[in-house]
Formats: C-alpha cells, sequence, structure tokens
C-alpha cells in the first residue's frame, strides 16, 4: 500500500504560467489523484485534452469552462465533469483556486 497522509506543507508549489497559474499535489494514489490550482484572475488553462477522467470543485473566484462546445460559469460550490478525452480548457474571471480530481493520477504531475 501506498502513502495514505500527505501533509499541505510537504506539497510541492508548482508554477504552470508564471504570476498567473501555480499548483499543488495534494494527494494520490494508484487509481485517483487531487490537485488544487491556484489562478489569477485572466488566467487561462489553454484548450486540451487528456485521457484522465476529471472533477473540478470551486473552491473560491468565478471560472468560465468550456468543455466541448459548452461554457459553464462556475462559482464557489459548483462543480464540473469532464470526461476522458473531452477538450476543455478554463478562465479566471476573478482570482481563485479549484479542486481538480483525475483518475487515473496525473503521473506527469508527480515528475
Amino acid at each position: 500500500m501506498g502513502k495514505l497522509y500527505f501533509a499541505d506543507e510537504a506539497a510541492r508549489l508548482d508554477t504552470i504560467d508564471p504570476g498567473k497559474v501555480t499548483r499543488k499535489v495534494k494527494a494520490h494514489g494508484e487509481k485517483t489523484m487531487m490537485v488544487e490550482v491556484y489562478f489569477e484572475q485572466g488566467a487561462e488553462g489553454s484548450l486540451h485534452r487528456h485521457e484522465h477522467e476529471q472533477l473540478s470543485y470551486c473552491l473560491e473566484g468565478v471560472f468560465d469552462f468550456l468543455i466541448g462546445e459548452a461554457t459553464y460559469s462556475v462559482k464557489p460550490g459548483d462543480s464540473v465533469l469532464i470526461p476522458s478525452g473531452q477538450i476543455h480548457g478554463v478562465l479566471c474571471l476573478s482570482t481563485g483556486r479549484l479542486l481538480d480530481i483525475f483518475s487515473p493520477p496525473r503521473k506527469e504531475f508527480l515528475a
């Protein structure tokens, strides 16, 4: 069995887009991963797709998610599901944080 406890102070803060987007891998196992992503207002997660199913929960801020051809306005307490292989992106309308869950884990985030 792998690691069972993940202290926040031990998590590495990775810069994705300097001054705009950072992230911390909060926890991960064999089948799932949880990542906290910090966005400054105006920051974008460019359109992309991946094999992982993704759930995004808005902790704070306001975001516009494009999933396929639909746009969803997301505020604290809201969640979106991004199916495996679906093209998607996000625009941060006010400084905020998302909690992303991936299955399977994004191994490239651990490198």
